[in-house]
């Protein structure tokens, strides 16, 4: 910074030169400073809180949950393998924009029959059902359907099953050496 002189010859306060490079980089008055710090502080107090009350909510809700699910998790014999096959491939997990999902009465007494024909031609080949239980919180029912070649999957929770997913059986053997 340069200063410069008045006609009277007094120095008057530094004016920034171009040529000096830290002329932008003075450090901000101490009271600004101070603010600065305490800001800084009060937000990491404020984190810390809301962190702690965070792990507490977590802490309480977690056990909360999983004795709900527990309290509400469906008995295995409330799942009937066939009628829920027949709900699957009639179509009625699929959202009402989905393509395949039938539209009118006429397609919808096809699904049905096809449905229940599939779902009787299953059961009469001994689809195989099987119902997994984690830790009494939720169910997994799955029926491999070996005239279809296809697995589906239920999930058994809040007294409820729910369709997951179907999946293709493949036809993968191990390699012999």
């Amino acid at each position: 910074m340069a200063s410069s002189t008045n006609k009277s010859g007094n120095k008057t306060k530094p004016t920034p030169s171009s040529s000096s490079p830290n002329s932008q980089d003075e450090p901000p008055p101490p009271s600004e400073l101070v603010n600065i710090g305490i800001t800084l502080l009060g937000t990491l107090v404020a984190a810390r809180i809301l962190s702690a009350v965070s792990k507490l909510a977590t802490a309480l809700a977690a056990p909360l949950a999983g004795l709900y699910l527990m309290s509400t998790c469906p008995r295995d014999d409330t799942f009937d393998g066939k009628r829920e096959l027949k709900r699957v491939l009639r179509g009625e997990n699929l959202p009402e924009n989905h393509p395949n999902k039938p539209k009118g009465f006429l397609e919808k007494a096809l699904a049905k029959v096809s449905a229940s024909i599939e779902a009787e031609a299953a059961a009469f080949a001994g689809c195989k059902v099987d119902i997994l239980d984690i830790m009494g919180a939720v169910k997994i029912a799955s029926i491999r359907s070996p005239t279809a070649r296809k697995d589906y999957y239920w999930l058994g929770a809040v007294n409820k099953w729910r369709f997951v997913m179907m999946r293709d059986i493949s036809e993968r053997r191990p390699k012999k050496e």
